[in-house]
């Protein structure tokens, strides 16, 4: 743009950066506004722009964070121009749907409204390869395959273009950072432009006399984050792939940011799956063809570093470590792309290759040894390939699935590095039960038919590299423990399916009934159950100390409690008898642990016991038993209840042992030692009639009586407490139900009624019994009319109060209490609802109701209602509980009794 100042006309805008560029445009500035808007990432002309009005009439519209790069022209006046001021509206007044917008004025008198149109992808498409073209000349890049990929014109794609040069570059580095959010401005802050409003970005006259353009930044301190793009996959890979050429050709190299670009491309791309068709083969091609010219850009510079020659000044090749980070850019390109083979391939290749593995570059230049790949060691080499590895085998597609599996990355990185090797298969495994429950049934590590069982076999059939440091390991004695992977094939094997059958991390049992329940599942987990049973036996038999066949190393012991836990796992699939036939004779409790599987607890018992001597084991197994039993009886309540853990070995103990007498003690002993958990009365009557009493009066009678004695005070102080709070919330209930019952307009049944209009209400009147009380329990009753348009209502207000005869301790609580008119004289007064009391404690008042529907027109003169007092009397406690907890439906549940009252009358004029 232009100002006049001090007689001078400057033709140039200027940003507060040099990172921004600088931009000449062919006419003097009269005006310049700034407008507020998104981050511009993805469309640049979303972000806030720069607004120049220019002597010749247009209105030349900016990104303030890539001046040079003219996005939109607008011609507002005529030549000669009159157009003098540029302003931009407030965010209400904007016009077309929100769009940027301004008000250019005139010395005439005239006004116009300019907005800026969302960019489309064409336009897009075409600034890019004109300045891709610019950049690079017309055959410097993939010019045609680049034009397929984002759809650009005949004509920009045609465009020659001046000769390329450093600046031209330098541009388009510029403009790709902003495109892709990678511009410091971009991406502080999260990648939100959102604080670049327009009073953010502010335009005045420098000391030179031109317009300068300054972006006032946010003091705070935000980590710096790759702003997400809202470009189209083609439009992504490609200009992610021309800024990682671009990177290369600037003076000097910007390897960082070819490499942070690549990879948030990676990670924005993801794992591309078999048949997404969203990506088109130009773009893929283009992202080949750079990562391939990088490669041999990269190498070419590492390979002249080795060279003894010197340098010559016109070679420009990156500094020490910049080549390894081409690389790295190159390989996260071809994983953007799908390539993921070729990507594995290269770094693997570079890595091995023992001239780049070898040598270094110092800062003068010579030649240092013992680097490691130009900045990459080994450990993140390891770490490098084992992520991209893991996420192609999370990703679960068939190809990369294979990839993984077939790959000598794979199989060179578990003999390298085994747990980093294994974390391949075992990072998405769940680590605990909460996300084992929260695992869906497709997930289960278990769950593919081929995959489980290709990984075991991949990882029996590879030897890991054991240094000395590994070797002095201590060897764990927890079975929970991992074993040493260092020590084989075997190990790794066994990690990994203990890690997919949640043996350590605590996978919770499937219920049959559950509807995720698949049992065509269950022979494929049977079959990795088993492999995990084999590789556990085999470990301990190979693990054997030579010349003692009866002893295990300490690797072999790891093994051998292993195998035990398994075989005691509640959630083991094994099948037992093909397993038990395999089991050397050695193995007694393995084969006492098998046999329990079966169901045959008496015949493990009398291993543990005869074969073994032990009746700490036996009783350990006998707990484990007691403890299963316990949790299936709290999850499936079953009436019939089940044989006790501890009776087989009684009878074990009894039957199985060749000298009596320490049969009888042994049994003695387990009574004893178990006693608050053993059916006692099952297991007295297995002992022999010949048993002394005094055998038994110590270690078991004396104990067990004390116990229960113990337990039934305990139990009767709960039980106490727990009728103690019963009552108190029974009394709260009572007095609740009383409450709403003792008005008229509280009674709920009532309040559901249309009574009509209330009249009035008569004096309470004692109702009298025809007959003597049949009950000594007879309550006092108070009858109240209540007079409506269209009902009467009765309220018998029933207070139960002892009796002349009746000692304070004699009154009974009364449930079920209710007035009824049993019958009318006249058919204008019909019975239609009655509301009784449930419950009425001694000493308490409370009120039952009747309603009768009434037509006082159809009355004449005065109609009589029989009517009869309904109660039944509870037997209670002296503190008002019923003496038995019997629910009210239950036959003799009380005394009911009917008392006849003396017959009501109800005149005609009370309606009035």
């Amino acid at each position: 743009g232009g100002t006049v100042l001090g007689g001078m006309v400057r033709t140039t805008i200027q940003s507060s950066a040099c990172r921004h560029g600088i931009a000449t445009l062919p006419s003097p500035i009269v005006a310049a506004a700034s407008l507020s808007g998104g981050s511009g990432v993805g469309d640049i002309s979303s972000g806030p722009l720069v607004s120049l009005l220019t002597a010749d009439g247009l209105v030349h519209m900016r990104s303030p964070l890539c001046v040079a790069v003219p996005l939109t022209t607008i011609e507002v006046g005529t030549r000669p121009n009159d157009y003098f001021s540029l302003s931009p509206l407030p965010s209400f007044m904007k016009h077309g749907g929100g769009k940027k917008t301004m008000l250019a004025t005139s010395y005439g008198g005239e006004a116009r409204l300019v907005y800026c149109q969302a960019e489309s992808p064409q336009v897009f498409a075409d600034r890019f390869i004109k300045l891709s073209i610019d950049a690079f000349g017309p055959n410097g890049f993939p010019r045609l395959e680049l034009a397929n990929s984002i759809g650009s014109t005949f004509s920009a794609t045609s465009y020659v273009g001046p000769e390329p040069t450093a600046h031209k570059r330098s541009l388009l580095q510029q403009y790709l950072e902003v495109v892709l959010g990678l511009a410091d401005d971009v991406r502080r802050g999260g990648g939100s432009l959102s604080s670049m409003a327009s009073e953010n970005i502010q335009i005045h006259v420098n000391q030179e006399g031109g317009l300068e353009v300054e972006v006032n930044e946010s003091n705070k301190e935000d980590d710096l984050q790759v702003a997400s793009s809202s470009l189209g996959p083609n439009a992504l890979l490609t200009c992610t792939a021309l800024l990682c050429l671009v990177c290369f050709q600037v003076n000097p190299p910007n390897a960082t940011l070819a490499c942070r670009a690549s990879k948030a491309c990676a990670s924005a791309m993801g794992i591309r799956r078999r048949g997404d068709t969203s990506v088109a083969k130009s773009a893929v091609t283009v992202c080949e063809l750079i990562a391939d010219r990088l490669l041999k850009e990269a190498a070419a510079a590492s390979f002249s570093r080795l060279s003894p020659s010197p340098i010559s000044p016109s070679n420009r090749h990156a500094p020490s470590g910049a080549s390894m980070q081409f690389v790295e850019s190159a390989v996260w390109l071809l994983r953007s792309c799908g390539c993921h083979e070729k990507a594995i391939f290269v770094l693997e290749e570079r890595m091995n290759d023992p001239a780049l593995r070898n040598a270094s570059v110092a800062g003068n230049g010579q030649v240092m040894s013992g680097g490691f790949a130009f900045g990459w060691s080994q450990i993140k080499f390891d770490s490098y390939i084992a992520t991209h590895l893991g996420d192609l085998w999370s990703s679960k597609d068939e190809k990369y699935c294979q990839l993984v599996i077939q790959s000598s990355a794979t199989r060179d990185l578990l003999a390298r590095n085994p747990s980093l090797g294994l974390s391949i298969f075992t990072s998405t495994h769940p680590q605990n039960e909460n996300e084992w429950r929260k695992m869906k049934p497709g997930d289960d590590p278990l769950a593919h038919p081929l995959y489980p069982s290709k990984v075991t076999e991949l990882l029996k059939s590879v030897t890991p590299h054991a240094n000395s440091k590994d070797f002095l390991e201590k060897v764990p004695k927890d079975a929970s423990d991992s074993l040493p992977l260092h020590s084989g094939g075997r190990a790794l094997a066994v990690a990994y399916l203990e890690s997919a059958l949640g043996i350590s991390s605590g996978r919770p049992s499937e219920s049959q009934s559950d509807p995720s329940y698949r049992r065509e599942f269950d022979e494929r987990k049977a079959d990795m159950h088993d492999e995990l049973s084999y590789l556990l036996l085999e470990g301990v038999i190979s693990e054997r100390v030579d010349g003692q066949s009866s002893e295990d190393s300490d690797l072999g012991a790891l093994y051998r409690l292993k195998l035990r836990r398994l075989l005691s796992w509640p959630n083991s699939l094994i099948r037992s008898e093909r397993l038990l036939k395999s089991l050397p004779t050695s193995f007694l409790r393995e084969h006492a642990l098998l046999l329990g599987r079966l169901g045959r607890h008496e015949d493990a018992l009398r291993i543990f016991y005869c074969d073994l001597g032990s009746i700490e084991l036996a009783l350990e197994y006998c707990d484990i038993r007691h403890e299963r039993k316990e949790e299936e009886g709290r999850k499936v309540r079953s009436s019939t209840p089940s044989e006790c853990a501890y009776i087989p070995l009684v009878k074990v103990a009894l039957n199985a042992d060749p000298d009596p007498d320490r049969g009888v003690a042994a049994a003695i002993q387990v009574l004893a030692l178990r006693r608050n958990v053993i059916d006692k009365s099952a297991a007295l009557r297995l002992l022999p009639k010949n048993v002394p009493l005094s055998a038994m009066t110590r270690p078991f009678l004396i104990p067990a009586v004390v116990e229960n004695q113990s337990q039934v005070r305990r139990l009767s102080v709960a039980s106490a407490l727990l009728r103690s709070r019963y009552m108190q919330l029974k009394k709260k209930l009572t007095d609740a139900q009383l409450k709403s019952q003792a008005s008229l307009h509280t009674v709920p049944a009532l309040q559901k009624l249309n009574l009509g209009e209330h009249l009035h209400s008569s004096k309470p009147t004692k109702a009298r019994l025809v007959h003597p009380a049949s009950s000594p329990n007879f309550p006092e009753v108070l009858l109240v009319k209540h007079f409506f348009s269209r009902h009467l209502v009765i309220q018998a207000q029933v207070i139960n109060t002892n009796s002349s005869h009746l000692t304070q301790d004699d009154v009974r609580t009364l449930t079920d209490v209710a007035f009824v008119v049993a019958e009318s004289s006249d058919e204008a007064l019909l019975p239609t609802l009655q509301v009784p009391l449930k419950t009425l404690p001694p000493r308490a008042t409370g009120s039952a109701w009747c309603v009768l529907a009434a037509s006082p027109q159809r009355l004449d003169g005065t109609a009589f209602l029989a009517s009869e007092l309904r109660f039944t009397v509870l037997e209670v406690d002296a503190a008002g509980a019923p003496l038995t907890f019997v629910e009210t439906n239950a036959p003799r549940y009380g005394r009911p009794f009917v008392e006849e009252l003396q017959d009501m009358e109800i005149r005609h004029t009370e309606f009035s």
